[in-house]
């Protein structure tokens, strides 16, 4: 199952504001809490392993970091480019944490 798959099984919402991008246009109202490491690839449920971003960010990390696996880690510029760089730190933490297994 991808992670994009998983995403949909596992998803709660926040009021909080976005941790992945700066402003939004228009306002995200209702965000998502995002694992960083996901449930489905072994990653914990705690506070450390979760951000709140908005619905096109969590939808982008979870691009990415399928990209990242299909890759084993190594992802051509020319599609890394085309994700903010909130979205690009998030996914590559999440691959690292996969790989090493621990947050």
């Amino acid at each position: 199952m991808s992670t994009l798959a998983a995403m949909e099984h596992d998803l709660t919402t926040s009021r909080e504001a976005c941790q992945v991008h700066e402003t939004h246009r228009p306002h995200s109202h209702l965000n998502h809490h995002h694992h960083v490491w996901p449930l489905s690839l072994g990653g914990p449920n705690v506070p450390d392993n979760v951000v709140v971003t908005c619905p096109t960010g969590h939808y982008n990390i979870h691009s990415l970091l399928d990209q990242y696996l299909h890759n084993n880690g190594k992802v051509p510029w020319s599609v890394v480019r085309r994700y903010t760089y909130g979205e690009r730190e998030y996914a590559k933490l999440g691959y690292d944490r996969h790989v090493r297994g621990s947050l």
